[in-house]
């Protein structure tokens, strides 16, 4: 199979794109800045010039990306040519796009509770996948570190973003808002914090239309007419991550007076107290090095993320860590709580965790061993990757 791969800067890319050479697929590179806008007429006309470029006498097969790109949907649209997306962020705001329904689209999520909300729309070219790791490149990395006998270098660890770099729609909207409306919000998203597993940001008897509309006044965002955004899911996903700005900051500092806690994240990030923050780890090196070398990793899940499992989670595990991760609905349909990581339903059992597991390390090696094996058989791109790429929208 031909595959016009679209590079930007995605994580996954370098991966991905080996495995899918590995298989026997002709990858063709595709580099192209564009205006991060709809409109991009230069990006357009060189995407449909390297889909019209013929290797070998031959047509590209698909467009394959990393995360949902109307622009791209309509040129594929346009020259009648596959395009398969793979989508690991949440929220996506491009699914809101009207390009979502052209019949070349593929359309990969890993939340199951959301591809059903677009089933309900009877749009057919939505499907679900769980995220995917190279297992063996993984593999070999943690074998490597683990023989002769690991030597930790961190004990607990947290690796990921505290999002206080970013715009943040809500805190804008927030020193517009009257008293009582942003007190029926912070608390219901501070009741939020204390559990994973009810969502009451979501819940219309917890936090009800009306007080989305009323705080809609006060938001700034263009909708645009190219898209079909849902105002009331849009808002409640803006809570959410107001939601894990909050925690995060709030479980890691309190962690940190308790245990000694490191922290990669991205470069001039916010400090935080009773955390060491040591920058950036790269995706291919660093990042599984730093995930084998922890006595604990922890994954804090997006709130905004419904029953799906994040990326962390598989490049956790595949790389042989220890994971200490909040609930989420779809970890159970691959993992063991207690056998291949451990999973906390509050905050206060985090805490609990961690300071069993610190004092227990042959249960912690064992649970490690245990998920690394079940990371690599459920989530190795080798398995994922053919299927996605062969299945037909039905």
């Amino acid at each position: 199979m031909q595959i016009l791969y679209y590079v930007w800067n995605e994580f996954t890319g370098e991966d991905c794109r080996m495995v899918l050479r590995e298989l026997g697929e002709d990858v063709i590179e595709f580099r192209c800045p564009w205006n991060k806008l709809d409109e991009d007429e230069n990006f357009e006309n060189a995407l449909e010039a390297a889909i019209l470029t013929k290797k070998n006498g031959k047509k590209i097969d698909l467009v394959f990306t990393w995360n949902f790109f109307p622009i791209i949907s309509r040129v594929c649209h346009r020259q009648k040519v596959r395009y398969v997306s793979w989508v690991f962020d949440s929220p996506h705001f491009p699914l809101a796009s009207k390009e979502v329904e052209n019949n070349e689209n593929s359309i990969w999520l890993f939340d199951k509770d959301l591809c059903k909300e677009y089933m309900a729309k009877n749009i057919k070219t939505i499907h679900y996948s769980p995220l995917g790791i190279n297992a063996k490149r993984l593999k070999d990395i943690s074998d490597k570190l683990f023989d002769g006998g690991i030597v930790y270098e961190h004990d607990v660890t947290f690796l990921g973003n505290l999002y206080d770099n970013e715009f943040n729609f809500y805190d804008f909207a927030a020193s517009h808002m009257p008293d009582e409306l942003k007190g029926i919000i912070e608390g219901t998203i501070a009741m939020q914090r204390h559990t994973y597993d009810v969502d009451f940001i979501g819940n219309e008897q917890v936090l009800s239309k009306d007080i989305i509309n009323q705080m809609a006044k006060y938001m700034r965002f263009e909708l645009g007419g190219n898209y079909n955004f849902d105002r009331d899911t849009l808002i409640r996903d803006i809570l959410k991550k107001k939601c894990t700005k909050d925690e995060r900051k709030m479980i890691l500092e309190d962690l940190g007076q308790r245990f000694k806690v490191d922290m990669y994240t991205k470069a001039k990030g916010p400090t935080l107290e009773h955390v060491y923050d040591l920058g950036q780890a790269d995706y291919m090196v660093k990042m599984p090095h730093v995930f084998c070398t922890s006595k604990i990793n922890l994954n804090l899940s997006m709130r905004s993320i419904r029953t799906g499992l994040s990326l962390r989670i598989m490049d956790v595990l595949g790389a042989g860590g220890f994971l200490v991760t909040t609930w989420q609905e779809e970890l159970d349909d691959y993992f063991v709580d207690g056998q291949d990581l451990v999973v906390a339903h509050t905050p206060e059992e985090i805490g609990e965790l961690i300071e069993y597991y610190l004092n227990h390390e042959d249960e912690r090696k064992q649970i490690a061993l245990n998920g690394q094996t079940k990371a690599c058989r459920y989530f190795d791109y080798r398995n994922l990757l053919p299927f996605i790429l062969n299945a037909n929208n039905s």
